[in-house]
């Protein structure tokens, strides 16, 4: 760790902004927490640190995690997470309201937001306890900070009070993201229906429950021009349904996990509960349909619904399990390795969806490798391959379907406001 005062000159970095457009070998000199000059030249008294070979981005933002606190910090607490976090890049999270008890008061938002590593936020619930019964005060939540709301883990299921959370979402500029499930379409069902879902005897969850309510909360967004993200996008239609509004100029933005963007229902024979997730994962064609409109802009960026769970809990009948699977520790090496180097996405594309259009899509501060912005950056090394271990991961939890594979795009520092909060050890 290099003392919070002392200056520190990065040299023979690649570095890599496409807010930019910066793409070339330079040095970055930082000092009082902010990127001071880049290729400033021969600095004396300052610490060096020779980044030769590696690569060096804005840090990377994650607009969808759980990190179980309060209440559930036997599998995530906010130290943990927000170390699982640096490990994997990041200096900025969104948390979810979906705790024990749910964030739906000023008092709670606050003590979410208390200091860590990084830099923390938290969606507040649209609805009281997220029960979508009783409407809860937005504006006393978001001036306690809370940048947007949501009911995440469940859906608002009255329109009605979707209808004015958008309509306060255009008041005020907040985001409101929509966890897409609608429960009167099939079952709830363990992973997509199909040849597998037969196989191994569990209950198939249709893809129409996710894109009816895409549809529905596109159409509210386009009666009220409240700002909508769609959280966690799985299915064809849904895409379909984003695109749509998009061109129609609805203000809409959507998100998609890595998880999404690499597996298919297929991965639930190798990795069982791992592979279980909500929405669960889809076919071949969603997965390149997913990829297409990552590329093309209609999902603005990659968030990894971090959703740790015990190993208790998760290794359980697969139509028991909870749903979810971690992935702050792996998410840009499984897209560098799976998406950018396979030619399917621009490492350009890859970067502004992790670290660029996250923090604008939520109106947080904006960073960069440029001058007087916050030394918030991310080192990379996307040439040699490691083993994802997950006996490594800060986490606590380990419910990872990755964990085993070669990759590239090993993260080795994390640097919030200047100072390294996170070194690899080996």
């Amino acid at each position: 760790m290099n003392d919070e005062s002392r200056p520190l000159l990065i040299v023979n970095a690649h570095l890599f902004d496409p807010s930019n457009g910066l793409d070339e070998k330079g040095d970055v000199y930082i000092e009082d927490g902010l990127i001071a000059a880049i290729n400033p030249g021969e600095k004396a008294g300052v610490e060096i640190f020779d980044a030769k070979g590696k690569c060096l981005f804005p840090s990377f933002c994650d607009v969808h995690v759980h990190f179980r606190t309060p209440g559930q910090t036997h599998k995530e607490d906010i130290d943990s997470g927000s170390m699982a976090a640096l490990a994997g890049g990041f200096t900025s999270v969104i948390q979810m309201p979906n705790t024990n008890p749910v964030i739906d008061t000023p008092e709670l938002v606050r003590s979410i937001t208390r200091n860590s590593p990084i830099d923390t936020y938290v969606l507040a619930a649209i609805t009281e306890a997220s029960g979508a019964k009783v409407m809860n005060d937005l504006k006393s939540l978001q001036e306690a900070g809370a940048p947007g709301f949501t009911d995440d883990g469940r859906p608002v299921t009255d329109p009605e009070f979707m209808k004015k959370a958008l309509e306060f979402s255009a008041e005020t500029g907040c985001m409101i993201a929509s966890h897409s499930e609608d429960f009167s379409v099939g079952e709830f069902g363990a992973i997509r229906p199909g040849e597998i879902a037969d196989e191994l005897g569990v209950r198939g969850w249709a893809p129409e429950r996710e894109s009816n309510m895409v549809g529905r909360d596109c159409q509210l967004a386009i009666e009220t021009g409240g700002h909508l993200q769609v959280c966690h996008i799985s299915a064809t239609q849904s895409v379909e349904f984003v695109r749509k509004a998009k061109s129609e100029g609805v203000n809409v933005t959507a998100e998609v996990t890595p998880h999404h963007l690499v597996l298919t229902v297929d991965a639930v024979i190798e990795f069982g509960t791992n592979a279980k997730m909500n929405p669960p994962l889809g076919t071949e064609k969603d997965r390149q349909v997913l990829i297409e409109a990552l590329k093309d802009g209609t999902i603005d960026c990659v968030a990894t619904d971090h959703a740790p769970h015990s190993p208790e809990e998760k290794f359980v009948d697969l139509g028991k399990a909870p749903y979810g699977v971690i992935g702050l520790e792996t998410s840009f090496p499984v897209c560098y390795t799976h998406l950018v180097k396979t030619g399917r996405l621009s490492l350009s594309r890859l970067i502004e969806a992790m670290a660029i259009r996250p923090r604008e899509i939520y109106s947080l501060p904006k960073i960069g490798i440029y001058e007087k912005s916050p030394a918030d950056l991310t080192l990379a090394d996307l040439e040699n391959d490691y083993v994802i271990d997950q006996e490594r991961f800060y986490s606590k939890s380990r419910n990872c379907p990755f964990a085993g594979e070669t990759v590239l795009g090993k993260i080795l520092m994390t640097f919030h406001n200047g100072i390294i909060q996170y070194r690899v050890d080996g």
